[in-house]
């Protein structure tokens, strides 16, 4: 997995790096520790997150993103987010 790549996560309604992705994913999830957030609740329900790992995501490169390219969103994972 390329850390530099954006997708558009469905669960965050939002484009986001597949780093950020990762990093979201390993918070802890409930009353975090003092000092540390708490798991985006948006994030704690997530099934995207195997096809990021995989690159089964459409993406782009983060200067094609800074530039105006958009990744196009998944509809298989906005049918699964959805349940």
């Amino acid at each position: 997995m390329e850390t530099n790549r954006m997708f558009y996560c469905i669960p965050q309604k939002a484009y986001m790096r597949t780093d950020n992705c990762r990093v979201l994913r390993s918070r802890p999830i409930g009353k975090a520790p003092a000092g540390s957030q708490a798991q985006l609740k948006a994030c704690e329900n997530c099934t995207m997150y195997p096809m990021v790992d995989d690159d089964r995501v459409p993406t782009v490169t983060l200067e094609a993103f800074l530039s105006g390219a958009k990744p196009k969103a998944l509809r298989q994972a906005a049918a699964a987010v959805r349940r």
